[in-house]
């Protein structure tokens, strides 16, 4: 490295501006250095997490050189953007997948989530909050469990308390988490709780269907009392699929196991014989409303990316079309 360059954390993403942390110099701005991100394309756009070289500027917004390798990566598929795909965090070490125990509780959103997160590689804890609220929570959490054997699920109550431990545990000095969920089931609330003071704006929700506005305007990264690190993000009711194909098979790991012992490869696991999934429903050992989750997201995924290669092939023939192409 070059004895000008520093090694910063981004902690927040305001447009084209960065806020970064570095240890040394503590929090400052900085801005892309545009040969190396506009023009050359060298590295990726940073995101909330990303670890990145730069210069530092006294006098102003220092420069950002480079984006430095990343261990994880969460996106999610996003029409408007120009590559069909929306940053959410990187280097995340655990991703905390929030629902609440009212009328936002819906565990083919979790699927969503766990897809997306297993994708990049993020270990992930389903967490049931507001537990203080139904009367029947640790019936939804026993039901979640049932649901989602292979992960870890929480219920948790930041009034009263509860599950907070099972929180810190995951949350070790130097690690970096996120919190992901729909507008109002509580994230806001969850992080003032652990970092033991208002460090995020708090708004109520509408009794009749548990609904919030969005707390949270920019993906931000919150250092806590125990020493790690947290990002939260604008509530997301949906998380929609890019390419989440490995995501889907950890996800319905109960599915994938049997499909992969069906006698044809192309099995649709409707009529085709020797269809292992097919028997292993008839057994009992799995169920027909997993079965149409799974084939659910899977026909999404492909859809995303139907969609993201018709508008690429589109943007392509326009830029052969446009007049500076053609002189």
């Amino acid at each position: 490295m070059n004895s000008n360059e520093s090694t910063a954390r981004i902690i927040a993403v305001h447009k084209e501006r960065y806020a970064l942390y570095d240890e040394n110099q503590g929090d400052f701005y900085g801005r892309l250095k545009a040969s190396n991100y506009y023009h050359l394309s060298r590295s990726p756009y940073p995101v909330t997490g990303d670890l990145v070289k730069y210069h530092y500027n006294e006098a102003g917004d220092s420069v950002i050189l480079e984006t430095l390798p990343r261990k994880t990566f969460i996106q999610r598929f996003d029409a408007w953007s120009a590559s069909n795909a929306q940053a959410i965090a990187a280097n995340v070490d655990e991703a905390f997948l929030l629902t609440s125990a009212n009328h936002d509780f819906n565990l083919k959103r979790l699927h969503r989530y766990l897809a997306v997160c297993r994708q990049g590689n993020v270990h992930c804890t389903v967490v049931i909050t507001k537990a203080d609220t139904n009367p029947f929570a640790e019936d939804l959490l026993q039901i979640t469990k049932t649901d989602l054997p292979d992960t870890d699920v929480l219920l948790i109550s930041a009034k009263t308390g509860q599950g907070i431990d099972a929180i810190w545990d995951r949350m070790p000095e130097g690690s970096i988490s996120v919190f992901l969920g729909s507008s109002g089931v509580g994230k806001s609330t969850l992080v003032n709780y652990l970092a033991g003071s208002e460090v995020m704006d708090v708004n109520g929700i509408r009794e009749d269907d548990s609904k919030g506005r969005h707390t949270t305007t920019h993906r931000q990264m919150i250092f806590l009392p125990n020493g790690s690190m947290v990002i939260d993000v604008p509530g997301m009711r949906e998380l929609a699929l890019l390419d989440a194909e490995e995501g889907l098979q950890q996800t319905f790991k109960s599915v994938s196991d049997f499909e992969g012992q069906c006698r044809f490869s192309d099995c649709t696991h409707e009529k085709e014989p020797g269809c292992a999934v097919r028997a292993a429903i008839e057994r009992g050992e799995l169920s027909e409303k997993t079965l149409r989750e799974y084939k659910s997201l899977q026909a999404e995924a492909v859809r995303k990316r139907r969609d993201w290669a018709i508008m690429v092939s589109k943007h392509r023939k326009e830029l052969q079309n446009s007049p500076k192409r053609k002189r």
